[in-house]
């Protein structure tokens, strides 16, 4: 059953001013409007009021109840309640304290080009199709209690003052392609079940989303925001999409809930106060998940100046060591190139699993725990290989239990001592590999633990 008019409308029109004698001539009415019905306001150009014809809400509702399109026109007071079957359709029109209450819209409805001062949707409004505000100017913007099933378009559009959504349900994909916000953009208790497009927005304040859940993809690439992006305690379930954006304030993301297949991106932004856990990024970054370790590279880099700028040194680290393995794995090797890969695996072996690239001196102290053992055993394996001279395998019934004393006495000297030992010279024949490898080896990790040490005490 379609609306009808409410009996609360005002029918004579307000703000209506005096038409200038030397202005032109308003665009003529579709034929649904009654001439003697209306009065034509116009002003000189560079006034910056739009030449529209001055409608009496009264009959802009009959109109759309018609199906019919309003273009061009002003009308204050507008007030949309109850079904609407027809699409509902505004072009270049002017809106003044507009309300959409308790309504229900079975087709699209369109508002382009138009100016609107002081929208207000609420109570329960359903829009079942498509809800379009393309290319408009509005302000002083509040959603609340509003159901979107189709897509939410909002291309291009200008939103003055603040901008309020409040327990909103929205269905399908929301577009805000190149919108332009003048005041905050706030977002709370809202659910978006389909993509969320703030790519290239412009925001004069900030913007903010709070116990919301986002079901698709948050895309806010080539975003511009002045001051804070919050995302508060908001349930994010599909990728996050900072790649280009413009952060000039702090981006909080450590409260959020991560659904199990949540991503990251953040290739190329500007965004130097990141509040965001390691733990949330693990694992998590799109670039790393497909192996584009190349771009993964940069955005760690991203990441690690982030942390490092607001003096979180550990944090600042685990950025560090995803830096360096990400630009191990984007290095080309192959066997027609030996040395590349003989490089990747010295690589790996001593840098990273030696000192994780210089951030963890622990794990330099159990690379050579786990070295001297190992050359421990080979030595007292080929204890025959030695001297005879050392206490150890000259006393009386020396067993199995000396010779392993005897490795591991042998093991933590070379190690520790290096080439400066002297016990290079206290055997012969093939032994002597050994030795000088692991001389090698525990000069080559000592170096590695004074720096990964100093690294964690200087900071």
């Amino acid at each position: 059953m379609a609306a009808q008019p409410s009996d609360d409308v005002s029918t004579h029109d307000t703000g209506q001013e005096e038409m200038s004698p030397h202005a032109p001539q308003a665009a003529p009415l579709s034929h649904s409007i009654q001439e003697d019905s209306t009065t034509e306001t116009t002003t000189q150009h560079g006034t910056g009021r739009s030449e529209n014809t001055e409608m009496s809400p009264r009959e802009a509702l009959e109109i759309l109840l018609r199906g019919d399109e309003l273009n061009r026109v002003r009308v204050v007071g507008l007030r949309l309640k109850g079904d609407f079957v027809e699409p509902v359709r505004m072009r270049h029109v002017e809106l003044v304290n507009p309300q959409i209450s308790k309504a229900t819209f079975a087709s699209p409805v369109e508002i382009v080009g138009s100016t609107i001062h002081k929208l207000r949707i609420e109570r329960n409004t359903e829009f079942c199709d498509t809800l379009v505000l393309s290319g408009s100017t509005i302000s002083n913007t509040t959603f609340r209690n509003v159901t979107v099933k189709g897509q939410f378009r909002c291309e291009g559009a200008v939103f003055k003052s603040r901008t309020n959504f409040r327990s909103c349900h929205f269905g399908n994909r929301l577009a805000f392609w190149e919108a332009d916000f003048g005041g905050w953009a706030n977002f709370r208790n809202c659910t978006f079940e389909g993509e969320v497009d703030f790519r290239t927005i412009e925001v004069a304040q900030g913007m903010g989303f709070e116990g919301c859940t986002l079901n698709g993809n948050a895309l806010f690439r080539g975003a511009a925001l002045t001051k804070k992006l919050d995302f508060g305690s908001s349930r994010v379930n599909g990728l996050l999409d900072l790649a280009k954006a413009k952060l000039h304030d702090y981006v909080y993301l450590e409260g959020i809930i991560q659904g199990e297949k949540q991503q990251f991106a953040f290739a190329n932004a500007m965004a130097e106060r990141l509040r965001i856990r390691p733990e949330q990024i693990e694992g998590r970054l799109k670039s790393e998940c497909d192996a584009d370790h190349a771009a993964a590279m940069q955005e760690y880099g991203l990441i690690k100046r982030s942390y490092e700028a607001q003096h979180q040194y550990e944090e600042d680290d685990w950025a560090f060591y995803r830096f360096k393995v990400n630009q191990r794995l984007s290095r080309e090797h192959n066997w027609k190139r030996p040395w590349t890969v003989l490089a990747r695996t010295c690589d790996r072996l001593f840098l990273d699993l030696g000192c994780g690239y210089g951030t963890n001196p622990t794990r330099a102290v159990v690379s050579a725990v786990l070295i001297m053992l190992l050359f421990a055993a080979v030595y007292a394996a080929g204890s025959n290989g030695f001297a005879r001279q050392h206490p150890l395998l000259t006393v009386e019934g020396a067993g199995a239990g000396h010779r392993l004393l005897f490795g591991l006495v042998t093991s933590v000297s070379v190690f520790t001592a290096g080439f400066t030992g002297d016990h290079l010279h206290s055997t012969n024949g093939w032994m002597l590999v050994p030795l000088a490898t692991e001389a090698l080896m525990g000069t080559l990790l000592w170096g590695l633990f004074i720096v990964a040490f100093s690294r964690k005490v200087i900071r």
